[in-house]
């Protein structure tokens, strides 16, 4: 893959080292769903996005672009932002 190409749900999939029977094992999801998400048929819920970042060890905005959500604007969250908020989480 060139530097300025997007990767590709399957190539981030394969970068973990996952087959697709693996990450539907993992993930706890029929191995069509993950065929699907990786053709772009359709794309996870959030909180299995979640999960799908988890186990494929990326970012949800990497994940994101990978399905060609465009992400465009989406602040980066800093770890001072993640401490404030789960201070606020906590009271």
């Amino acid at each position: 893959m060139k530097s300025n190409e997007q990767p590709t749900l399957k190539s981030l999939r394969e970068r973990a080292n996952l087959t697709q029977p693996e990450l539907s094992r993992r993930m706890n999801v029929g191995i069509r769903i993950i065929g699907d998400w990786e053709r772009g048929e359709s794309i996870p819920r959030f909180d299995r996005a979640v999960a799908l970042a988890r186990e494929l060890g990326v970012s949800l905005k990497v994940l994101a672009k990978s399905m060609g959500i465009d992400v465009e604007g989406l602040i980066n969250e800093t770890s001072e932002e993640i401490s404030q908020s789960d201070r606020e989480t906590n009271q």
